[in-house]
């Protein structure tokens, strides 16, 4: 698997959270929220307009997260405070970093994030009269 080409922007730019990323030959605008081993999430910006999503609105919430918390915690993790999660979910995608050529722009990369999940065994209680016998 060729590793993936993340190509920074050089000059004078307003928007510096907005990105380009090229999956499977096709161009996307978007913001991304995480890249992960296997995965890159993001927000798509081409699919705003036919989702009825106020593109000025997502700008401002996306533009103090990148001035205040961008460093600390992902996009989607300041969507969830403001409870905007259900509404922003259609524009919401994840792409599979096998197919991602590369991305020019800003790309956001939390590994605190990924943390193991644990798998727990639930209890099974032994019903009353059953006869225990412990191994030696």
């Amino acid at each position: 698997m060729p590793a993936l080409q993340i190509e920074a922007v050089s000059g004078a730019i307003n928007l510096h959270f907005m990105c380009m990323l090229e999956y499977k030959r096709e161009n996307y605008l978007c913001i991304i929220d995480n890249i992960g081993p296997g995965a890159i999430s993001a927000y798509v910006l081409d699919y705003i307009d036919q989702e009825n999503i106020d593109l000025a609105d997502f700008l401002s919430i996306v533009t103090r997260w990148f001035y205040g918390r961008s460093q600390l915690t992902p996009l989607s993790v300041e969507i969830a405070r403001q409870g905007l999660t259900e509404r922003l979910a259609p524009i919401y995608r994840t792409f599979d970093t096998s197919y991602v050529a590369r991305i020019v722009g800003s790309a956001f990369e939390y590994s605190n994030m990924d943390k193991q999940k644990i798998k727990r065994r639930r209890v099974v209680v032994a019903p009353e009269g059953t006869a225990i016998h412990l191994k030696k």
